[in-house]
């Protein structure tokens, strides 16, 4: 980042020189943006490592799932955003009677790795 500015710590006392310490200093918006590029990364790493595990329950006897573990592999909360994309054929549902709806977890993955953004 061009932001960032390395200075010098003074040499002092018996320190060893590879035991100095090199401080960074970071404008605050420089240090906004790396830790939200960290955070980024980091939730990234994890629905991936998700979706890793979830592809190991692939099983087609398994694969249907309640709303509550769609939303909690999808990330969201609320039943309205389920409906939506049920809405707009993003993931896979079977609906057995008026309030029974199931969810093919493999569908569910499949729409994580179609809106993976880098």
């Amino acid at each position: 980042m061009e932001n960032i500015e390395e200075l010098p710590l003074e040499e002092s006392g018996n320190f060893p020189k590879e035991d100095r310490v090199k401080l960074i200093v970071l404008e605050s918006d420089a240090y906004s943006e790396l830790l939200n590029d960290f955070i980024r990364l980091m939730k990234l790493a994890v629905r991936d490592a998700k979706i890793e595990a979830m592809k190991s329950f692939s099983d087609p006897a398994t694969d249907w799932i309640d709303a509550e573990e769609a939303k909690s592999i999808l990330g969201i909360k609320s039943k309205s955003k389920l409906q939506e994309l049920r809405d707009y054929n993003e993931i896979t549902f079977s609906q057995a009677g008026k309030k029974v709806i199931r969810y093919s977890k493999k569908s569910i993955l499949e729409y994580l790795e179609r809106n993976i953004v880098m």
